[in-house]
């Protein structure tokens, strides 16, 4: 992976590719390459080059911004069939008007927020040459994406090798759909060892076609082992119908699969057909302004009481205030500063405080500035049951027996009157809503994962009034730590069995357990 400061021209360092992933991209793609035209759009130190011309390519042009990387290939390699372009590859594929069987390489990647305003002005020049212009410009590989499509022949294909985040992040979801429109036949290939041992992000290869051999349109998802030999892989899976996907790692099951889990989801309400869900408090600085008891009786403070981590919470469906207690008495930071009044009407002690915290500028911080006074955190209504937005095996949705708020780490559920708040969280650790969890989710370095809220309020959920007894239990398998499998055996006896024959929850759950199995890989 290639990591290049376009902007202002100054390396920030850089992640090169693999020789045997270049080499093995190529072998791929071999029996293409003869007689064919090749752009190489940020070729770098040129590792794909000497495989692309052992197949005998018509020509390959390459475009690199730094003129001494073009020095070093132009020396490098002496041959006719060469043209390198010492370029902005914006700036090219805007004005270049030839056309290209094959684009092969690993665009740079470099976020909105390091890209300055003029190539931010070419990129969105280069979106106006497309329809849609619902498309989001967060990375510049999204920029050579569109700069490839746009220079790509009829029947072309395009190789790249791209941060694994583009096939599931919000941001990119115009893109994907776009793409999904343009080519025939995409290609996805992941890898259960890192490519990059030396970075944290994982990468995939995004291979994209309108050759005329592939006559129907799909998304092909493939995993292998490492990069040495990619195309022997360790599975493999089509998706033909279910089309357009939101998030291209969804491809990881087939058609049938994704078929049953979605009419199956139908047949239930949505989360957000129960009531009313919103974000927790965001504070601006949470190490700030949420303390602990001692902090609170030493200056006097008016608080509310919070959770900024769900390690508190700990593993457990029913959060107690005998749970509460036991965090105050263990002097853990559970309570948030709920300050409204001027400076001077508070104690000595809390007024030295704030003053510190302007002497740090805490005033001036995005967040704290836009509050009156700036130490006066909006308070949001708590919940009747809080959904912690990121997990590791099992989501965490919790009963709010404490009466506590939280911060932004989760979201706050208050249910209908009709609705009873221990039934709803027993029902929402069956099997068909905890795969649908990993389905409209999405998941980063580490293999946790995140719904956003949109994501959460759509998860379908098999109400039905549960006894004090059965929700204790589950109580119970939650803070002992029992196998998830257990858990939701337990869980699908009681509310999905009705609705779903054991067949169709032991696929359900072997499709989550496919899912899981992407991430924690």
């Amino acid at each position: 992976m290639k990591k290049v400061n376009n902007l202002n021209k100054k390396e920030i360092g850089e992640y090169y590719t693999p020789k045997n992933l270049a080499i093995n991209m190529v072998k791929k793609i071999r029996d293409d390459i003869s007689n064919s035209d090749i752009l190489e759009p940020s070729v770098g130190d040129g590792i794909f080059l000497e495989p692309l011309m052992q197949y005998n390519p018509k020509s390959i042009d390459c475009v690199e911004l730094f003129q001494k990387k073009c020095d070093f290939i132009t020396n490098q390699y002496n041959s006719d069939k060469l043209n390198v372009i010492c370029s902005d590859f914006i700036d090219y594929s805007l004005n270049c008007k030839k056309k290209y069987d094959i684009i092969i390489g690993n665009p740079p990647y470099i976020k909105k927020s390091n890209i300055n305003e003029d190539v931010m002005t070419k990129s969105k020049k280069l979106l106006e040459c497309f329809s849609n212009s619902n498309i989001k410009i967060e990375n510049i590989w999204v920029s050579f994406i569109l700069g490839s499509v746009k220079l790509l022949k009829k029947n072309g294909s395009i190789y790249f090798v791209l941060p694994f985040e583009f096939l599931q992040v919000c941001y990119s979801e115009e893109l994907r759909l776009f793409l999904e429109k343009k080519f025939n036949k995409i290609e996805i290939t992941v890898f259960n060892k890192k490519v990059f041992p030396l970075i944290e992000q994982d990468v995939c290869l995004l291979y994209m076609t309108n050759d005329e051999k592939f006559n129907k349109e799909y998304i092909e998802y493939k995993v292998v082992e490492d990069e040495n030999n990619i195309e022997n892989f360790a599975y493999e899976s089509k998706i033909m119908k279910n089309k357009p996907l939101k998030k291209w790692t969804n491809s990881i099951i087939s058609d049938e699969e994704t078929e049953l889990i979605k009419h199956k989801s139908d047949i239930f309400m949505k989360i957000s057909d129960f009531g009313y869900t919103s974000p927790g408090i965001v504070t601006g600085n949470n190490s700030y302004f949420i303390k602990n008891n001692e902090f609170i009786k030493a200056t006097n403070a008016e608080c509310i009481p919070i959770i900024s981590k769900s390690i508190l919470i700990g593993n457990k469906v029913i959060f107690s205030k005998d749970d509460f207690n036991e965090l105050i008495a263990n002097n853990k930071d559970v309570f948030l500063l709920k300050l409204s009044q001027q400076k001077q009407n508070y104690s000595k002690e809390l007024i030295e405080f704030l003053e510190a915290g302007e002497q740090k500028k805490l005033n001036e911080t995005y967040k704290c500035k836009t509050h009156k006074p700036w130490y006066n955190v909006p308070i949001i209504k708590k919940g009747d049951v809080l959904f912690f937005k990121r997990y590791h095996l099992i989501p965490k949705l919790v009963i709010n027996d404490a009466d506590i708020y939280t911060t932004d780490i989760s979201y706050n559920i208050r249910l209908e009157d009709k609705y009873d708040k221990k039934s709803f969280c027993f029902c929402f650790y069956n099997s068909l809503t905890l795969v649908m969890t990993e389905y409209c989710g999405r998941f980063y370095g580490g293999g946790v994962c995140e719904l956003i809220p949109s994501e959460f309020k759509e998860l379908p959920l098999p109400y039905q009034q549960i006894s004090d007894t059965d929700l204790n239990k589950l109580d119970r398998m939650i803070r002992n730590n029992e196998r998830v499998e257990n858990i939701t055996d337990f869980v699908d006896s009681r509310v999905l069995k009705k609705f779903i024959s054991e067949e169709e929850i032991k696929i359900i759950k072997e499709i989550r357990n496919k899912l899981i199995g992407r991430r924690l890989k």
